[in-house]
């Protein structure tokens, strides 16, 4: 029989797909209930932003226990204080890393680089103190009450995925980050996808994973965990995400990997063999250009396409709107997929 677990998060589908992938019944508790999220889910429950924190941690406590599942805590959900059997970070040593005020002053006692913080009238790169995805980031002389501000360093945005267990941890990929990309309808900061691996010299991948394993370790992280940087004469760090990232489909295919098998082994004590990069692969997340009505689903399950919306659904301008996923032997090539399969999505799925 195998093991059950309950993946619970904002958007779930490339976990809940690895975790199916490894053999796991897999149930999930989202916000986006995605056409292709029930191929791999025994069961789907969808919570929205209308209930209280409260209301949805008692539904992950009720359904875990209903169904003996072990809790998989992902994005959005990460600090969710839950009870039960957890298969990832605690909520407690999430939080820590989450808080960007708190994680910058550990970094700055570890001795870790990191863009400074700026004054009250100093004009930098303003964002949340909790939060991720390039929401809600500008370039400001003023930082409202839950924001930060910080110098603004020109570079490469770039993250490194690693595998940790009891101490340590294991670099498995580095990954460039897409931010604001144009022609997925993405504006300012906004995450918008991922492309594995990141083309740099040896030396700098060396120093990112360093700098990444150190930091992860710092904090005593377990599973699948994530540090993004700016990369520029040096890399500085900007935030660890304690749990699985966007990046989880790009790495995946690149490597030939499952990272949820990774991330299950890691909570019995193993870490990985790092693999190597077999291919370049890309994770391109299409937002709405305009309102939009889905009219087709057929591409659920078509390799191509994922979080794939449900026939009928309307989107308004700038919803995320559909993942677009391709590989090759090089960005030029993989991105020039990206372009053509959005255009194809665009044509069949979408009435504006």
């Amino acid at each position: 029989m195998s093991e059950k677990v309950l993946i619970a998060g904002n958007n779930v589908r490339n976990v809940a797909e690895s975790a199916a992938k490894a053999g796991y019944e897999v149930y999930a508790l989202t916000k986006f209930s995605d056409a292709d999220l029930r191929i791999y889910c025994r069961e789907v429950v969808r919570v929205d932003d209308s209930q209280p924190k409260k209301e949805v941690k008692k539904r992950v406590e009720e359904l875990a226990e209903s169904s003996d599942l072990k809790i998989v805590l992902c994005s959005g959900f990460e600090t969710l204080k839950v009870k039960g059997e957890l298969l990832c970070n605690p909520p407690e040593l999430s939080e820590k890393v989450s808080n960007k005020l708190k994680f910058y002053r550990q970094l700055e006692r570890a001795g870790l680089p990191f863009p400074e913080l700026l004054g009250d009238d100093e004009r930098g790169i303003v964002k949340p103190i909790e939060g991720g995805g390039g929401e809600e980031v500008s370039i400001s002389s003023r930082a409202e009450k839950g924001f930060l501000k910080q110098r603004f360093i020109e570079g490469i945005p770039c993250s490194v995925s690693l595998i940790a267990s009891d101490g340590k941890a294991v670099a498995i990929a580095c990954n460039f980050i897409y931010a604001g990309w144009k022609e997925m309808n993405a504006h300012g900061f906004r995450y918008s996808g991922n492309l594995t691996p990141l083309a740099v010299e040896n030396d700098v991948r060396r120093e990112l994973e360093r700098l990444a394993v150190e930091a992860v370790e710092l904090f005593g992280l377990t599973g699948s965990v994530g540090v993004d940087f700016i990369l520029a004469e040096k890399p500085y760090i900007l935030e660890i995400n304690p749990r699985f990232q966007g990046s989880l489909d790009s790495v995946e295919w690149s490597s030939d990997i499952n990272i949820f098998r990774m991330h299950a082994e890691a909570f019995e004590g193993k870490l990985p063999i790092k693999p190597k990069a077999r291919r370049f692969a890309l994770r391109a997340i299409l937002f709405a250009p305009e309102k939009v009505e889905i009219k087709e689903k057929n591409f659920a399950g078509n390799p191509f396409f994922a979080d794939v919306p449900n026939k009928g659904k309307i989107y308004r301008k700038n919803d995320p709107l559909v993942s677009i996923l391709g590989a090759g032997n090089s960005r030029e090539e993989v991105e020039e997929k990206i372009l053509e399969r959005r255009d194809l999505f665009l044509s069949l799925a979408v009435r504006t």
